[in-house]
């Protein structure tokens, strides 16, 4: 049995949350687009491997105030770790959909018409 020096408190082990654990799943008032982003960005992630699931980098960094109170207003996310990691992903992730936008100009054929 250990025993603890007097004055001492035993450190809590706990297992790091990864970004999968869905601390990121939407919340009341936050925008749709954004978390279907942010989901996207986590699905493509973990099935490229890039996610390891350990949080074990730690980050130290100064930033605007503002923006981290937008950020949260647009994804719901309270927790500073968790919406650093959420913006990490998306932009890890990429989007690539401007390119295939125009990868799409001249598909539809000259007769094509709208029903309206």
């Amino acid at each position: 049995m250990t025993t603890i020096p007097a004055g001492k408190k035993p450190r809590a082990t706990r297992k790091s949350p990864t970004l999968h654990r869905n601390p990121l799943a939407p919340s009341p008032g936050s925008d749709a687009l954004t978390n279907t982003r942010l989901e996207f960005a986590v699905v493509e992630l973990e099935r490229s491997g890039t996610l390891t699931g350990a949080r074990s980098q730690k980050l130290s960094t100064r930033v605007d105030p503002g923006l981290i109170a937008a950020a949260r207003r647009r994804t719901g996310l309270r927790s500073d770790s968790d919406l650093i990691n959420a913006a990490l992903a998306v932009i890890a992730a990429g989007d690539d959909f401007g390119a295939w936008l125009v990868t799409q100009a001249g598909r539809l054929p000259e007769d094509f018409e709208l029903a309206l």
